[in-house]
C-alpha cells in the first residue's frame, strides 16, 4: 500500500477509529522515546514529532504525557484482572501465576521500559482494588494484606526482568506459590 493509499484509509476512519490510530501512534512513540531517555526529558513536542501528530491531535487525546504512561499500564492491567474471572484459574493458582509470568513474557519489552523508566506505579497501586473488588471483601486487614502480598509479587517480577528472566514461567508459579498471595487468592 503506497503513501496515497494509506491517507484514503485514514481519511474514511470513523473518529473512534482516528483517535485510536493517533493514541497508538503517541503510545508507540513514548515507548521509542523511553527506551532513549529518561521520562523526564521527554517532552510533547519529542512525542508528538516521534509519533508524526499534530499537538492538537495529542492533546485532543492526553492531557499530559503522564496519562499515556498511565493508559498503557491500564490495559496490561485490565488483561491481568480480566484474567482473575476465567474459570480455568477457579482452584488452579498455579496455573493462574505460570499464565501471568507467560504474559509478562509476552509484553516483555514494554515491561522491560517501564521498569527501566520506574514507572510501574499504577500497575502496582491499583491491583489491590482490583482483587478486593473481584473478592467481594473489604476490609482494612484484608488491605493491607493485599498490599504487603502485592509488595512481593513486585518485587520478584522486577527482579525477574533485571536478572533476565532466566527462570521459566513454571519456576515463578512455584516460587510465587510461597509467597503469601497464593493463599489470599485461594
Amino acid at each position: 500500500m503506497d503513501l496515497n493509499e494509506k491517507k484514503d484509509k485514514v481519511r474514511y476512519m470513523s473518529n473512534s477509529e482516528s483517535n485510536k490510530v493517533t493514541r497508538d501512534a503517541i503510545d508507540i512513540a513514548m515507548l521509542e522515546l523511553l527506551e532513549k531517555q529518561d521520562f523526564d526529558k521527554i517532552t510533547i513536542m519529542s512525542i508528538v514529532k516521534r509519533a508524526g501528530v499534530s499537538r492538537q491531535s495529542f492533546y485532543r487525546n492526553y492531557t499530559s504525557k503522564e496519562d499515556i504512561i498511565i493508559e498503557i499500564e491500564e490495559r496490561l492491567l485490565q488483561a491481568f484482572s480480566d484474567s482473575l474471572n476465567d474459570k480455568k484459574y477457579k482452584n488452579n493458582l498455579n496455573l493462574w501465576f505460570k499464565d501471568f509470568f507467560v504474559r509478562l513474557r509476552q509484553n516483555e519489552k514494554l515491561i522491560a521500559i517501564l521498569i527501566k523508566a520506574n514507572l510501574t506505579d499504577v500497575l502496582f497501586s491499583k491491583a489491590p482494588f482490583i482483587i478486593e473488588d473481584w473478592m467481594g471483601k473489604h476490609t482494612d486487614t484484608l488491605h493491607y494484606f493485599i498490599v504487603g502480598s502485592l509488595g512481593a509479587l513486585k518485587a520478584v517480577t522486577i527482579d525477574w526482568f533485571e536478572r533476565g528472566m532466566k527462570e521459566s514461567p513454571d519456576e515463578m508459579s512455584d516460587i510465587c506459590m510461597k509467597y503469601d498471595i497464593a493463599n489470599l487468592i485461594q
